[in-house]
């Protein structure tokens, strides 16, 4: 038999096996990002309740406990900032520092991200894992001296 005869079914078996691994090799998926806004905000009390016209979508939160016990928010800092996943960003705030990092995407529309926030001191009052819908707010606090109140509300989409 003829070696003509034999080199289509040989090249055949040579072509298959380096089809499948070129198959078989995908591209390394891009890491996740998201675009989120971050806003720091001072809480007290006041004979006059305001909030700053900037916090007009947090309002119903703040009637909850336990950001009730404050009838006064001010905006002190607002961030825009966008997360890579599993990479920590530092982010200065007007009060301290914070760190978040992406965790990742929950069920096609929560985020899931870890913050931790430290005040002008150093000291962490704010260290957590939080998933929450995209688009909604998610909002921290700790109480200072005086029945003041240093907040940072974040949503991402």
């Amino acid at each position: 038999m003829s070696v003509c005869r034999w080199l289509p079914l040989l090249m055949l078996v040579v072509a298959i096996p380096a089809a499948s691994a070129q198959a078989n090799h995908k591209q390394p998926t891009p890491p996740v990002v998201v675009s989120c806004e971050l806003i720091e905000i001072s809480a007290s009390s006041a004979d006059v309740a305001s909030v700053d016209p900037a916090l007009d979508k947090l309002k119903k939160k703040f009637k909850k406990p336990p950001f009730s016990s404050w009838n006064v928010f001010k905006v002190l800092t607002k961030l825009e900032q966008k997360l890579t996943q599993k990479k920590a960003e530092k982010l200065k705030l007007k009060l301290g520092q914070a760190t978040a990092t992406l965790l990742g995407i929950v069920n096609t529309s929560n985020v899931r991200l870890s913050i931790s926030i430290d005040d002008a001191t150093g000291k962490n009052w704010v260290n957590t894992t939080s998933t929450f819908a995209g688009g909604d707010y998610v909002v921290f606090g700790h109480s200072l001296p005086n029945n003041e109140g240093h907040l940072l509300a974040l949503t991402c989409k």
